[in-house]
């Protein structure tokens, strides 16, 4: 191996690619130019190549060629001992700086020194972005959290974790993300899922990157200084919606999906039945209580029972984490809905599950209650608004059962503005809002501590004498509620007896 100490020129360069060029090894085998007016930078020269090596310290670091041309071409001297001090620099500060520079320099257009620094993406070791909303949700989820946050946000965010939108980018740091990366994903997501999904996704993930810069700004590299994602907006709003299904229309629903309980859609390819036993129990307990999707599939069966001080009537109870405004909320249900939905119930049940409505997925390990898309998908599935495919070899597709029946699309949620519409009718002013816990203080919490199995019997009675507590504690609400959801399901009920056979009918078509 020889090695010469020379000022390195364009003479040299040229000596050194033409030795690199033979493609032979160099007589005395590798040749090395150290340069002697950059401290470190040499041209070493081996069998097919002419390497540009900087030797500082403890390190010896390839950063480009002079020969070949195809991969990190350096031509000039000027060149490599500007390069040399960017690279001594960077070994100085973060070694590990050095190969995401090196990469940004050399990928696309030729850059400058100073543009593949701006442009590099360095090597951090701060919070992911999924560490960012993991961090926020066990934070705000603590007993001494200041301000503690319900199931229905954890849903939430867990649900903006999995959009696909965001796949490139949770588990880069987010210290990484930039402006036109927000940007990227909130327009993706319009695109996907419409304006509502993606001013969700998009506050979301400003709230976890604000929260962690306040909280943990170290460990999640995010700067006070400079809370660009603050800025990042949409121009685009939700368009209001006025779907208002009619009773008719619920109950039509209703006799549609007892159908298809034991026999596919028609154009299916698949073979199954239409809908689930427990999905169609959980559509129908949306449309008996009116509550928001999630709240209601989020029904413990031990807190729906027999009210003690009304025969005929049931109880369901929810706590505050369950609820969108984090209270605790009671519903009385009447005779008439009780006998409807306690079949329905029945069928639904699954194994040893607490939950209501529990999911076919449902196990001892992993409880947990349906999906809160699943009735909105009973609709879309009757309306054949959801993926739609052929069968092969048959000319018959998905149908429109709505439209066929007419009725006009809608979801669970527009049932709300129903129940306002019908409270009016009936001359129950505030009515609505009764049943859907608008405006009703239930401050006491249902006191799910840990417990021994010895204290189980106990602490159950101690609970539904709790709830009933509740549900008693403001007689003008109670009775406000009674009157009010004996009016709605007797509205829906009416309907749906006029239309459909009796319920133990299609059970046993079901079974």
């Amino acid at each position: 191996m020889a090695t010469v100490r020379v000022i390195i020129d364009e003479k040299v360069i040229k000596e050194a690619i033409a030795m690199a060029e033979t493609g032979e090894t160099p007589p005395g085998g590798i040749h090395i130019y150290s340069d002697a007016k950059m401290e470190g930078l040499r041209l070493v020269v081996q069998k097919g190549r002419a390497s540009w090596i900087v030797k500082y310290r403890d390190w010896s670091k390839t950063v480009g060629y002079a020969w070949p041309t195809k991969r990190r071409h350096v031509s000039a001297i000027s060149a490599a001992r500007e390069l040399c001090k960017v690279v001594k620099d960077l070994l100085d500060h973060d070694p590990e700086q050095l190969e995401p520079f090196l990469a940004s320099k050399f990928a696309g257009p030729k850059k400058t020194n100073k543009e593949a620094l701006d442009e590099m993406r360095p090597v951090v070791h701060t919070w992911t972005l999924r560490k960012c909303f993991e961090y926020m949700i066990e934070a705000r989820t603590k007993p001494t959290a200041r301000k503690k946050i319900g199931k229905l946000y954890i849903d939430e965010l867990n649900r903006t974790l999995r959009r696909p939108e965001l796949s490139k980018f949770v588990d880069q740091p987010a210290a990484l993300l930039k402006r036109g990366d927000l940007e990227k994903i909130r327009d993706e997501v319009e695109k996907a899922s419409g304006v509502s999904s993606s001013l969700k996704a998009l506050s979301n993930i400003k709230g976890v990157m604000t929260y962690c810069c306040t909280q943990r700004s170290g460990d999640s590299g995010l700067d006070q200084a400079f809370m660009w994602w603050q800025h990042v907006t949409s121009d685009s709003v939700v368009k209001a919606r006025d779907r208002k299904p009619s009773v008719i229309d619920i109950a039509k629903t209703i006799r549609l999906a007892t159908e298809y309980l034991d026999k596919p859609l028609p154009g299916r390819q698949d073979g199954k039945h239409g809908l689930r036993d427990n999905v169609y129990s959980a559509f129908c307990w949306l449309t008996m209580t009116c509550q928001r999707v999630e709240a209601a599939l989020s029904l413990r069966r031990r807190d729906f029972y027999p009210d003690p001080n009304e025969p005929g009537w049931y109880l369901a109870a929810w706590g505050e984490g369950v609820m969108k405004a984090g209270k605790a909320h009671v519903l009385p249900v009447p005779p008439r809905a009780v006998e409807f939905m306690m079949p329905l119930l029945k069928a639904a049940r699954h194994s040893n599950s607490d939950w209501a409505f529990p999911s076919e997925r449902c196990t001892d390990q992993k409880e947990i209650h349906v999906n809160r898309s699943a009735p909105l998908a009973v609709v879309r599935r009757l309306g054949a608004r959801d993926v739609l495919s052929k069968s092969k070899g048959r000319e018959e597709s998905a149908v429109d059962l709505l439209a066929e029946n007419g009725i006009l699309f809608w979801s669970p949620h527009d049932i709300r503005r129903s129940l306002t519409d019908c409270m009016d009718d009936a001359g129950i002013p505030g009515g609505a809002s009764a049943i859907l816990a608008h405006e009703i203080t239930l401050s006491q919490g249902l006191g799910e501590d840990a417990m021994t199995a010895e204290q189980k019997a106990e602490w159950h009675e101690q609970r539904v004498a709790k709830i009933t507590k509740m549900a008693y504690g403001n007689p003008l609400h109670l009775a406000l509620k009674k009157k009010a959801m004996l009016a709605w399901t007797d509205a829906v009920l009416d309907e749906l007896e006029r239309i459909m056979p009796a319920q133990e009918d299609y059970l046993e078509a079901a079974e």
